[in-house]
């Protein structure tokens, strides 16, 4: 199956959407922003460390803010080998490598009315090889998916190392070779991950939520959530609910 039988498309997504499936496989790589998604029943919120991977057929179903935007890759399942199908349709919230991440910003540069076909026939390989058994984030999204489940539990790199079966500095080496961050700014992204979706859905005052993702405080989340949304948690809060 040639590589042009792929599509990119950049989207953006309202505040609802129907349930959809489709007969190919599908990476949904988030831009700008972050998105809600249902995969088969299961939530999950991707941000730009955390995308998703829809298996032929599952269905889905997503809302975003008008302003957030995604790259959409529309792959038929034939360009994935049996056992890369398995693996992504078992574990399909993905910890996005720091190639993929690169190239989402490349294509997604401008937000192109239509992704040129030289560039889809140069970007695929990127994403397909970066999910592949050879690919440097491959043994580490079994502990990324651990840590997004229970962000707000103690995660010393000791803890990290010991899922993944390798020593402390060794797992420091995967992690930056793969998503260019240490274990523990995954940690630091998957906690404020979680804070965001109580905050945009859940009913738990600010403080507890800070408490429950791990945060030695209030104060802590809202410092997080500033640098890297330019909002405190009320504004996000806020924003989210209108």
């Amino acid at each position: 199956m040639p590589l042009s039988a792929a599509a990119f498309n950049l989207r953006r997504y309202g505040r609802c959407s129907s349930v959809d499936r489709h007969d190919f496989a599908q990476w949904v790589l988030p831009v700008q922003g972050e998105l809600a998604f249902e995969l088969e029943g299961r939530s999950a919120r991707l941000d730009r460390w955390q995308g998703a991977f829809v298996t032929p057929t599952a269905r889905h179903a997503q809302s975003a803010r008008d302003q957030d935007r995604f790259l959409i890759v529309d792959c038929p399942a034939t360009l994935l080998d049996d056992d890369t199908l398995q693996r992504l349709d078992r574990q399909p919230v993905l910890a996005l490598p720091a190639p993929v991440r690169a190239m989402a910003e490349r294509v997604g540069a401008g937000m192109p009315a239509q992704v040129a076909a030289a560039t889809v026939a140069r970007e695929l390989p990127v994403l397909l090889h970066a999910f592949s058994l050879a690919g440097s984030a491959t043994r580490l999204q079994a502990v990324c998916a651990q840590i997004d489940a229970a962000p707000g539990q103690p995660w010393p790199v000791a803890r990290i190392a010991a899922q993944v079966g390798v020593s402390g500095s060794r797992v420091h080496a995967l992690f930056a070779r793969a998503f260019g961050l240490s274990p523990l700014a995954w940690l630091s992204a998957c906690r404020l991950r979680w804070a965001r979706g109580q905050l945009a859905n859940g009913d738990l005052p600010i403080a507890a939520i800070a408490q429950h993702a791990g945060y030695s405080e209030q104060s802590a989340l809202t410092r997080a959530l500033r640098r890297e949304w330019g909002m405190t948690p009320a504004d996000y809060r806020r924003c989210h609910r209108q």
